[in-house]
């Protein structure tokens, strides 16, 4: 099976990530999980909102859910573009606005929108 690409334009260059598919629907509830886990824990969304860079946030989510394992820093325009596939939506306590959303024949993706950097989040598969 080939292997989907994610085009994310990163302060105004393309940047091409490799996203392996499939993942089992099983490995792709983490995301869902994730959003519930964050929506009312306002320390969480704390530490999301203050992310700069790819590593902090790798290593948030790490500590959070070893499985989520795609990651990237994504401009605004792209966390508010309307997607192809919407999966499911909303904001979390702090008013954090997240969306589920699926790729075309690719990876559920988790988008967040937090005050210093916007997220993309997804499953590698091994």
């Amino acid at each position: 099976m080939k292997p989907y690409l994610l085009r994310l334009r990163c302060y105004k260059v393309f940047k091409v990530v490799e996203l392996s598919m499939p993942v089992s629907v099983e490995a792709e509830k983490a995301l869902p999980r994730f959003v519930r886990l964050i929506a009312s824990d306002i320390d969480m969304q704390t530490r999301l909102n203050s992310v700069t860079d790819i590593t902090s946030l790798r290593s948030l989510l790490q500590s959070v859910d070893p499985s989520l394992t795609g990651a990237a820093l994504i401009p605004l325009e792209q966390a508010t573009r309307l997607p192809k596939i919407l999966v499911d939506s909303g904001h979390t306590s702090d008013q954090i606005p997240w969306r589920l959303l699926r790729c075309t024949g690719g990876p559920l993706v988790l988008q967040l929108i937090c005050l210093k950097s916007n997220f993309a989040i997804w499953i590698e598969s091994c």
